[in-house]
């Protein structure tokens, strides 16, 4: 992170990081997701299908898993390669100094059908007032300052466009600077339902596929509705210090396939100690534990499958 990035953080709290994937590597996440569209959307009592990713995790049957939430990482592919991005994760080491962790993530797709309007959150160390869903109620996770030459940071996301977003077609927004407010948003600054409505101290910010914002969520940020042709597809991984928490649930890194150790150790749970021996091991305990208990919940349903088989069978009438 070369200074003059700093710089644009520190005064606007958002920077865009440039060709941060390449045309490869958006293809493959672009593909993996269209796979994922053709899945049936699970049923759910008066409930749309929730966005993808582990935010704002609902259980949908009995058989969920507690631990860990559905997550793009089970997706694989590039979405694995994204927890420790080379081209993003010196900004994160910068932002968030050393162990910080993989809080949630999720993909957000927008179209002039989405009827979605601009809803500002987050801004200023807690100042944006008591219906800001990341206001006075956010367990103090969303902060910002800069001392002694360091950043502190509480959540940090990163957003990974898979579209283009041009000058007024929607997408991410900002007010910059709110960073480092002490007073709380203007409630009739808040919402806006069209583009014309949205106050001129919003910044939209354009960014082209394969690009990357990365903003700190003491910023007040929003998604303005989208105007464009075609889609808005965005990818957000959402960052922590290790001893901060957002998210209800955590990674379970067995979940995800063959995974680096660097990978493991950004997907632990939140704790004081961060990725060290000492939390490894009580994690590893309940990894086994985990798959013990998924194994023994597999022989009873294929005990109860063998049964049901057997007495519903010819010969026992």
């Amino acid at each position: 992170m070369n200074d003059q990035e700093k710089y644009l953080f520190d005064l606007r709290g958002y920077i865009v990081v440039k060709n941060a994937l390449t045309p490869e590597q958006v293809n493959d996440l672009s593909k993996h997701l269209e796979e994922q569209r053709k899945v049936p959307a699970p049923k759910q009592k008066n409930k749309k299908r929730h966005i993808f990713g582990s935010d704002r995790t609902v259980f949908e049957n009995e058989a969920d898993a507690a631990w860990s939430s559905p997550s793009l990482l089970e997706w694989g592919g590039t979405y694995i390669d994204l927890i420790d991005l080379p081209t993003i994760a010196p900004y994160l080491e910068t932002l968030l100094g050393g162990g910080y962790r993989l809080d949630h993530d999720y993909l957000k797709i927008e179209s002039a059908d989405s009827k979605h309007m601009l809803y500002l959150h987050g801004g200023g160390q807690g100042a944006g007032g008591p219906r800001d869903i990341v206001g006075p109620t956010d367990g103090g996770q969303c902060f910002y300052r800069y001392n002694n030459g360091k950043f502190y940071n509480g959540l940090v996301a990163v957003a990974f466009e898979l579209s283009d977003v041009s000058p007024e077609t929607g997408g991410f927004a900002c007010v910059p600077g709110s960073h480092k407010m002490n007073f709380a948003l203007p409630e009739d600054w808040r919402i806006s339902k069209t583009q014309d409505e949205v106050h001129e101290c919003v910044d939209q910010v354009n960014a082209n596929a394969g690009d990357a914002i990365i903003f700190t969520e003491a910023c007040a940020h929003g998604t303005i509705p989208w105007e464009g042709g075609g889609e808005r597809r965005t990818i957000f991984y959402k960052y922590c210090p290790h001893a901060v928490a957002w998210g209800a649930c955590f990674y379970n890194a067995d979940n995800y396939g063959e995974l680096t150790d660097n990978q493991r150790a950004i997907l632990a749970p939140p704790s004081a100690y961060g990725s060290h021996d000492h939390t490894a091991a009580i994690w590893k305990k309940a990894q086994a534990e985990q798959a013990e208990l998924h194994r023994l919940r597999k022989e009873v349903a294929e005990l109860r499958a063998l049964q049901d088989d057997t007495l519903g069978s010819p010969a026992d009438s």
